[in-house]
Formats: structure tokens, C-alpha cells, sequence
């Protein structure tokens, strides 16, 4: 891991002020406790125990960015929820196989488009065999059940989780 936000500060520090850094996990980021580690490491004077910490906080962060790259890689399901919540599927649909498209399935797109585009004539043929008087809550109450069926379908069936993404990886590099 390159040079952090705190790498600087640290440099200007005595080993103790180093290793008190490294040692209080409570009071300093992990981001400062790595930053000291690997100061520690590059002036010659790392304990074992501070490099072990070091080891893990390195580790730890770099998961935490691994995890950043793959979440950004997809459109939030919480923003699609959301606006799915006020509009059709079909603009979520697209949103979703979006999602599908850039995780490299392209299984699965078609199948989500099709789907959200069923949607339309089906809350058309609710809104026509519904009274007047209840067909603003059941098709409020359908739309609700279909969005979270639908968004949790997707992302079940098509998209992986961080570790599932994981595995997937360090399976194609062996």
C-alpha cells in the first residue's frame, strides 16, 4: 500500500510516539495506525507485534478498497428502491441490467428487460378490473410488492455478493 493521508505526520514522530500510535486502536484511525507501522518498517526499527498489526491493518484497508472498487461498479440498490418506489419498472428495469452488464453477466439482461416491460400492460389490466374507489390501493399495494419481488429477484439472481465477486476472482487466477 502507497503513502496514506498520514504518512507525513507520522515521519515527523519518535519511534515511541510511533509505537503509542500503532498500540490505540481506540483513539487513532486505522488509516494513522498503518501510516505509523509503516513508518516504523521504513526506518528499521518495527517489533514484530507492530508488524503484525501493520500486516492487518493493510490487509484490512485494502479489503475495504477491494470492496469500494466492486461497489461502485453498480448502480446503489438502495437508489434503484428508491426510485422504484415512485416510478415504473420500467426505469428501474433498465437500471438493473445495467447492473448486470457491467458485473460481465450478460445473462440475465434481457430476461429483466422483458420483465419490466410486462409490467405496464399488467397495472393496466389491474387499473381496469378494479372499482374506481379501491384501485388507487391495490395497484399501490402491487406496485410496492412488485418492486421489492422484482429488485430482490435481480440482484439475487444475477448479481453477486462482495464475496461471492471474491471467490470468483480468486478462482479465474488459479
Amino acid at each position: 500500500m502507497s503513502q496514506n493521508r498520514f504518512s507525513k505526520v507520522m515521519a515527523k514522530k519518535s519511534d515511541s510516539e510511533l509505537e503509542r500510535v500503532v498500540n490505540s486502536p481506540s483513539t487513532f484511525a486505522e488509516e494513522a495506525r498503518l501510516a505509523a507501522a509503516q513508518e516504523l518498517r521504513n526506518r528499521g526499527t518495527v517489533t514484530k507485534e507492530v508488524a503484525q498489526i501493520g500486516f492487518e491493518l493493510e490487509t484490512k484497508l485494502e479489503e475495504e478498497q477491494d470492496k469500494q472498487k466492486f461497489n461502485d461498479k453498480f448502480i446503489s440498490k438502495n437508489w434503484i428502491y428508491g426510485l422504484a418506489t415512485f416510478f415504473t419498472p420500467l426505469i428501474i428495469g433498465p437500471y438493473l441490467a445495467v447492473n448486470i452488464w457491467n458485473h460481465g453477466k450478460r445473462k440475465g439482461v434481457w430476461m429483466v428487460l422483458f420483465i419490466s416491460f410486462i409490467y405496464l400492460p399488467l397495472i393496466f389490466f389491474i387499473i381496469i378490473l378494479t372499482p374506481q374507489d379501491l384501485w388507487r390501493f391495490v395497484l399501490s399495494m402491487f406496485h410496492l410488492g412488485y418492486v421489492a419481488f422484482f429488485v430482490e429477484w435481480v440482484w439475487t439472481k444475477y448479481l453477486p455478493t462482495y464475496e461471492e465477486y471474491k471467490n470468483e476472482q480468486n478462482g479465474s487466477q488459479h
